[in-house]
């Protein structure tokens, strides 16, 4: 598979999944808690809202992804170089 094609899809997961991340992070700090339901949840009698608990999973998937996302591009980029400096010798051919 070309280079280029596993880098941009790479980096459409990593969007994708950084656009999930912040819609959780902005539910989760509509859900959480507050006053009495706070302090249930402190005390363990009521459970805390599932966006609230998975929110932190999903940053930490977003920020890995596009770690890997950025590797892939500059894999790439490297790629590319070493393509164009193997592809220039040949194609200046004998000079005379």
């Amino acid at each position: 598979m070309n280079h280029e094609v596993v880098a941009a899809r790479v980096e459409h997961i990593a969007m994708a999944t950084g656009i999930i991340a912040g819609l959780s992070a902005a539910a989760a700090t509509i859900a959480t808690p507050t006053g009495l339901t706070a302090f249930g949840v402190w005390l363990g009698l009521v459970d805390e809202p599932l966006i609230v608990t998975v929110a932190p999973i999903l940053d930490k998937l977003a920020t890995i992804c596009g770690t890997i996302s950025g590797m892939t591009y500059f894999y790439a980029v490297r790629k590319k170089r070493q393509m164009v400096k193997q592809s220039a010798p040949n194609s200046s051919g004998p000079s005379e």
